[in-house]
């Protein structure tokens, strides 16, 4: 359809629009005389009216048409066109205060050639009515000032405008759509499940991990089909994979009323992500992702329960349905919670050495206890000793590996804590290849540590003992 075409539609679409209150289809000759009058030190006034007596705005930007008009029995705008199409209250403000405060600084008189202000096949227009009145103006090129060019429908005369509706109507449905999203009000996520093609599987927090692991560093656990932890996985690594559901932008809306969504591959989903979360006011709720099928490289989607479908990048589906967990695992073999320590005994090479943990009983009400760290029946320097914890804790691995039996064990750590699950922890380092030790953790989860940092621990814990200097391989203070 030609450019002239589509206006002819719209004015056709805008006078059915307003045909129940419109009493004037044009600006009288004294409403004229009044705007030049007052043009030099009021500026014209362009507005249809007061912006609460607005019922109608329609507008045509390049061909994208929109016809919008107030429900006095519901308040509330809707779609002209389909009055089930969702409309965002709040994105029309914008748009009825433009068209209510709508001034011109200036205007050109007795116009002829309107192509020279691109007003002889203008591609924008913007209609404004009040039970009144309709006005429609016709946007053309801007100015060499960098205001715009418009028209009211029916006069010679081009007017000078600062831009209003240029900025404000370069909408199309889309645009104005109320559109679904995620939660905004998300405090902490505290499960993930996703049923998919190619399989399924559940993530859960857990707000006292040290009940399930022999360690409280975790949280998160990849469960089995009854909910029960299974095995630990790296915090920033699962919050990476539900930032994917979290942190979907859903502003590519394809229709609005899907219906089952067959035509999407919406009615039977190849993934399905269910996210639990507390909100900001400690309540606990849910939101449904549902995927169908992917379309060049993008995947549509919809939130359960919802009618409207979007499209989003194929990798969000991608990344939720496949995620690697070895990949995921924590790569921390000794992050152990040390206020639950009550020893540690080490095997290294052919010496063994204990280090005991207490805490000093506090004097006045509100003190806090003392650690102390003894050997034997000597004293050892509790900062240094906390040091060398620290270094424990952080302990790196390069990567999860197997095959320890039959390999020489090197050094063994055996800790020992305030825990009915896990009484004891033990490390056991055996040799491996030049660079790694391999640390089995408890006998079943195993690590590539490097070979410095391990031997780095094991010589900085036999030197507080012996009371030597610790190396500079141990964190600071």
């Amino acid at each position: 359809m030609k450019r002239g075409a589509k206006l002819a539609a719209l004015a056709a679409a805008l006078a059915v629009l307003v045909g129940a209150w419109l009493l004037a289809q044009s600006m009288t000759r004294q409403r004229q005389e009044d705007l030049a009058q007052h043009a030099e030190d009021e500026g014209i006034d362009l507005a249809v009216g007061r912006q609460e007596d607005i019922i109608a705005l329609a507008w045509n930007y390049f061909g994208d048409a929109v016809s919008l008009r107030y429900d006095a029995d519901d308040g509330l705008w809707i779609n002209d066109q389909d009055p089930d199409c969702p409309i965002d209250q709040e994105a029309v403000e914008p748009l009825l205060e433009a068209a209510a405060s709508l001034t011109a600084s200036g205007a050109v008189e007795d116009v002829t050639d309107f192509g020279q202000y691109g007003l002889d096949d203008p591609a924008f227009a913007v209609m404004a009515g009040t039970a009144e009145k309709v006005v429609t103006y016709y946007i053309g090129s801007s100015a060499p000032t960098g205001q715009w060019y418009v028209r009211l429908d029916g006069e010679d005369r081009v007017y000078l405008e600062d831009g209003t509706l240029a900025e404000e109507f370069q909408l199309g449905l889309e645009d104005v759509l109320a559109l679904d999203s995620a939660p905004q009000d998300i405090a902490a996520v505290t499960s993930l499940r996703a049923e998919t093609d190619a399989g399924s599987y559940a993530l859960e927090y857990l707000a006292d991990p040290g009940s399930v692991w022999y360690t409280d560093a975790w949280p998160w656990f990849l469960t089995d089909g009854a909910g029960q932890p299974m095995r630990p996985l790296d915090t920033d690594k699962v919050k990476d994979l539900y930032g994917l559901a979290t942190g979907i932008v859903l502003d590519r809306c394809v229709t609005w009323s899907a219906g089952t969504g067959a035509e999407y591959g919406l009615d039977r989903p190849q993934g399905t992500v269910r996210v639990g979360y507390d909100d900001t006011q400690g309540k606990s709720g849910f939101f449904t992702l549902q995927f169908g099928d992917y379309k060049d490289g993008d995947v549509y989607v919809r939130p359960a329960g919802s009618e409207m479908v979007y499209l989003v990048s194929g990798t969000v589906l991608d990344g939720l349905m496949y995620p690697d967990f070895d990949a995921m695992a924590p790569l921390s073999p000794t992050a152990l919670d040390f206020d639950k320590l009550q020893s540690v005994f080490m095997e290294l090479d052919t010496d063994s050495y204990s280090i005991r943990r207490s805490l000093s009983t506090p004097m006045d009400e509100g003190e806090e206890p003392e650690e102390i760290f003894t050997t034997g029946d000597r004293s050892l320097d509790a900062e240094r000793v906390s040091n060398w914890l620290r270094q424990v804790y952080e302990l790196p691995a390069d990567s999860r590996a197997d095959q320890a039996q039959g390999r020489e064990i090197m050094y063994r750590f055996t800790f020992r804590q305030d825990s009915d699950l896990f009484p004891e922890v033990t490390a056991e380092f055996r040799a491996y290849d030049s660079v790694h030790y391999l640390c089995t953790v408890n006998g079943e989860e195993s690590y590539l540590v490097p070979r410095t940092s391990a031997d780095s621990m094991a010589s900085n814990g036999a030197a507080l003992i012996l009371e030597k200097t610790v190396t500079a391989d141990a964190p600071a203070g």
